[in-house]
């Protein structure tokens, strides 16, 4: 996997923009190098309406040559035709997706290093590290680990990684200069008057 593809990775709803599609194609326009579709909350789609709008974001995505990941949902995934899925320490394990993933990217979250010592890595392409700092955005984030607990997780992978929780654009450059490849986003950007200065923003 190209570890460009995390440099600038959203995570949003469709009930996370007052105008999702248009919003999320500002985005992308302006440098959002992955999306992450997280169908979880209030307001969400279900069924037919989900896939209907995961199709059109994947248009997008492709216009824009983002990547398109789809969170903790294989059927979803599948049916959407996604790039990749991105799955918790409370999902499935890795190893239990369909083959249908062997040639899709596969992302982990991981918190510590007991998480990540304990995970099974052997198709996954990319970590999901953090909460890096607190946030709001995750009921069942947990503690935020700082910089310097992403450091450490970051020295102990070869993987690529991507730091997440409560970034901002105060403070994602002390995660990238922690080792983490790229930053993801939820609230910075969907909580944003300006979607297209604040991406322009979080890629300096």
């Amino acid at each position: 996997m190209n570890k460009d593809i995390l440099r600038l990775y959203l995570i949003a709803s469709s009930s996370s923009f007052k105008n999702p599609l248009k919003d999320l194609e500002t985005a992308f326009k302006a440098g959002v190098t992955c999306f992450q579709l997280r169908e979880k909350g209030a307001d969400i789609k279900t069924g037919q309406e989900l896939l209907d709008f995961a199709l059109d974001v994947k248009a997008l995505c492709s216009r824009y040559n983002t990547a398109f990941i789809i969170n903790d949902d294989v059927l979803l995934a599948e049916a959407a035709d996604a790039d990749g899925i991105h799955i918790g320490q409370d999902d499935m394990n890795p190893d239990m997706l369909p083959e249908y993933f062997n040639n899709k990217i596969i992302g982990l979250s991981v918190g510590n290093l007991t998480e990540l010592k304990s995970s099974s890595l052997s198709r996954v392409a990319y970590l999901g590290i953090g909460p890096v700092f607190s946030t709001l955005s995750k009921e069942d984030a947990g503690e935020a680990i700082g910089t310097e607990g992403l450091r450490k997780l970051v020295n102990h992978t070869k993987l690529p990684t991507a730091a997440i929780g409560g970034i901002t654009e105060e403070n994602y450059k002390r995660c990238l200069d922690s080792g983490a490849d790229g930053i993801c986003v939820i609230s910075a950007i969907t909580g944003a008057d300006n979607i297209e200065q604040t991406v322009t923003a979080l890629l300096q």
